[in-house]
């Protein structure tokens, strides 16, 4: 009888037929629409949970303990993917998005906006916010209320178990707001920040009573009365329930004494626009410091995935007097990758892709990929491409897949076809992470195209540099007034030199990971993906040498030497 035979290797006698020559006829082939996984965490998840490559990043967030809550990452790096596992492996976890918050309520009161507008700071009320979410979460998944019954039923019992007076602040804020417990979190957001505007209105109309808080009335407002407001409304943000606030994170730490319970809250997709950027940076860092408010909490963690660049805008943007980075540290988990941990994502999901349909013998990249491509290993050529995130390389190899239809290896002439469309894909891919920043990206990008892989920066000519600024700025682009702009602008005006243009531009394209820099002939060249976040335009010469990503050389036409 004919058994199936492993599709790589083997030669064996089957019914007069060497197993080597069925193996020929049965062997793996690829279909035009086989792929190795989505780019997209949310998209992938039959191949996440099949292939998820456990790493020590999983082990320290699932560790209740552990400080380690905030998981820094650019974008394809795998923060999603990380927050999904987790939930998977844990049944205590509580998902919170951000886009169902209704957040933008805020942004749209016209009494929050009002005092804002006057210098009125928000971030305690903001971190009230985020405390009274988390805080209603994990009371609502302890006691599984999902009914009106269920939370009348609560209120008693947590009477009963807390009788303390060092308690008492707690259960009175938790009866105040218990009544909208099995609310959705929408609606909760609204209840508490329109009790904080019928504060304010009645604290400031006591002094102005014709008031509308319109922003149009700032202007016929005296400094005197801009002041008095500014006191009033203050004031009152500064007195809303944080006392109660900070009281019930002991009741919770109380209340989750069970060490064998341990609860996780999981908030991602802080980049996407739930709400307009002014604020949404506010309510992050107000995050941030509920995440540290919420170590008090012995068994319960909150863990939040966020980007670098947005990380960073987010301190930029409201970074104030005695602000210290430093301090926020201990948070962070950075998720980074190796070569050969990125190696490992590839041939787990190019064995799962093959083992469903031909053999349960495992398969890897050295199977499918010719051994060299340019005197290089295959596999290397295309890990040297990506910027060392998984989502590379799943794309990469799924456009080399899409053009090996009915082929059972791919050659080196179609991997070189398919780098033509992913280097196109990376680079608009990398102009819509860096959008916020540098919306005119990929226009200052053109300076490189037909250039050299590795050129010092003094090859760069100085005319070509204040021409392409004279072209950018006659051209009136106004619609971006980002720091390209700026820079040309300046260099057009004569307020800045070429050589200072070229350091302020390669030191921005090493941020953003397009380039890599060698600052010294005794050092390496060096890559914000792989080592040095930064390097200070101090450390920049006209002697210092440019590295081109491989990732994109293919679509800006980049001459390898």
């Amino acid at each position: 009888q004919l058994q199936h035979s492993p599709t790589y290797g083997g030669v064996c006698e089957i019914g007069g037929r060497s197993e080597e020559v069925v193996a020929k006829e049965d062997r793996f082939r690829f279909k035009r629409l086989d792929t190795v996984g989505a780019a997209a965490a949310e998209e992938d998840k039959t191949f996440l949970q099949e292939c998820f490559l456990a790493t020590t990043h999983l082990d320290v967030l699932r560790d209740i303990h552990d400080p380690r809550s905030i998981i820094l990452g650019r974008t394809g790096s795998g923060k999603t993917a990380l927050l999904q596992k987790l939930a998977d492996l844990e049944p205590r976890t509580i998902e919170i998005r951000p886009e169902s918050l209704a957040l933008s309520y805020i942004s749209n009161s016209t009494i929050l906006t009002f005092i804002s507008e006057l210098g009125v700071k928000l971030d305690i009320f903001f971190r009230l916010l985020w405390r009274h979410v988390l805080t209603v979460e994990l009371l609502k998944a302890h006691f599984n209320i999902t009914t009106e019954d269920d939370r009348n039923s609560f209120l008693v019992s947590i009477r009963e178990i807390f009788r303390s007076k060092k308690n008492q602040q707690a259960i009175e804020y938790l009866e105040k707001w218990g009544r909208s417990f099995w609310e959705e979190t929408e609606y909760r957001i609204k209840e508490v920040t329109t009790n904080l505007e019928d504060h304010v209105k009645d604290s400031i109309r006591t002094i102005l009573p014709g008031i509308s808080f319109s922003t149009s009335e700032l202007g016929r407002l005296s400094e005197e009365q801009k002041k008095e407001v500014i006191t009033r409304a203050q004031h009152v943000v500064n007195q809303v329930q944080i006392r109660q606030l900070s009281e019930i994170i002991d009741l919770i730490d109380s209340v989750l004494e069970d060490p064998q319970k341990h609860y996780f809250l999981t908030i991602d997709r802080l980049d996407e626009g739930w709400v307009e950027d002014r604020l949404r940076y506010r309510l992050i860092r107000a995050l941030i410091e509920t995440v540290r408010d919420f170590r008090k909490v012995k068994n319960a963690k909150v863990v939040v995935a966020i980007r670098y660049d947005l990380l960073d805008r987010v301190f930029r943007w409201t970074r104030d007097s005695g602000f210290q980075e430093e301090k926020y540290e201990s948070l962070f988990l950075p998720l980074e990758w190796t070569r050969e941990s990125l190696l490992q994502v590839l041939d787990e999901r190019i064995s799962f892709l093959v083992r469903r349909r031909y053999t349960t013998q495992k398969v890897t990249h050295g199977d499918l990929l010719p051994s060299k491509m340019k005197g290089e290993r295959a596999v290397d050529y295309i890990i040297e491409r990506t910027l060392l995130r998984p989502r590379d390389i799943i794309i990469f190899f799924n456009k080399c897949i899409a053009l090996a239809a009915d082929r059972p290896t791919l050659t080196g002439q179609i991997i070189k076809e398919a780098e033509g469309e992913y280097s196109r894909d990376r680079l608009r891919a990398l102009a819509d992470e860096w959008y916020v920043d540098y919306p005119n990206l990929l226009e200052f990008v053109a300076l490189l195209k037909g250039g050299k892989s590795h050129f010092r920066l003094e090859e760069v000519p100085h005319q070509k540099c204040e021409q392409f600024c004279l072209d950018w700025v006659t051209a009136a682009h106004d619609q971006h007034r980002d720091f390209f702009s700026r820079i040309a602008q300046n260099v057009a005006n004569g307020d800045l030199d070429a050589n200072e243009f070229k350091k302020s531009l390669f030191q921005t394209f090493y941020r953003i990971g397009l380039v890599g820099l060698k600052p010294e002939a005794f050092q390496k060249v060096t890559w914000v993906t792989t080592g040095r976040a930064t390097v200070s335009a101090a450390e920049i010469s006209s002697r210092t040498i440019a590295s081109v990503h491989p990732a994109f050389w293919r679509t800006l036409g980049i001459i390898d030497a």
